[in-house]
């Protein structure tokens, strides 16, 4: 603690009437969106080989309990969509110019949520990869002939080599 945490000029006294104050006016409420009539379900898993669904292997989350991160960073970090969202709870915050208010949300919620989605890190890892490479992920009525679905690292081999003239299959000359 520093000097003025120990010293605080109003006394710990005001500090909690401040809170309570906070608390009635509902700034610190936690919101929920309204739900689809059918209700929410668990986001439809992404299968890919790297996925791990088995909770109990996972790590611990490496955040806090009190972060928070916006919707839109939420989406475009965890590759998640609003409809995925919809179960969280979250707190209602201006933004830095001072309007348009931002949905903030449990970090720890949106990452466990991304990884029920692409199978744990390891599979959310693996998805993040496919993006930035713009691999599209298999759909599961499209699977392959053998009846798994592939991953970037099948789908890279298949293509590299090819592009500026170069070829993976040797030419028989």
């Amino acid at each position: 603690m520093g000097w003025f945490d120990d010293n605080h000029p109003m006394g710990s006294r005001a500090e909690e009437e401040m809170d309570a104050a906070i608390e009635a006016m509902g700034w610190n409420k936690w919101y929920r969106d309204p739900q689809p009539a059918g209700g929410t379900s668990e986001p439809a898993r992404v299968e890919r080989p790297e996925s791990e669904w088995d909770e109990s292997k996972w790590r611990k989350s490496n955040f806090r309990e009190g972060d928070t991160i916006a919707k839109g960073k939420a989406k475009t970090t965890y590759l998640l969509t609003d409809k995925d969202l919809l179960p969280l709870q979250y707190q209602k915050q201006m933004n830095s110019r001072g309007f348009n208010n931002m949905k903030m949300y449990k970090k720890r919620e949106v990452e466990r949520l991304s990884w029920k989605k692409y199978g744990g890190p390891n599979g959310l890892k693996a998805a993040k990869e496919d993006k930035k490479n713009g691999v599209k992920p298999v759909s599961p009525k499209k699977a392959t002939s053998t009846g798994k679905v592939r991953s970037s690292a099948s789908a890279k081999a298949e293509v590299l080599g090819k592009g500026k003239g170069k070829s993976s299959i040797p030419d028989d000359e």
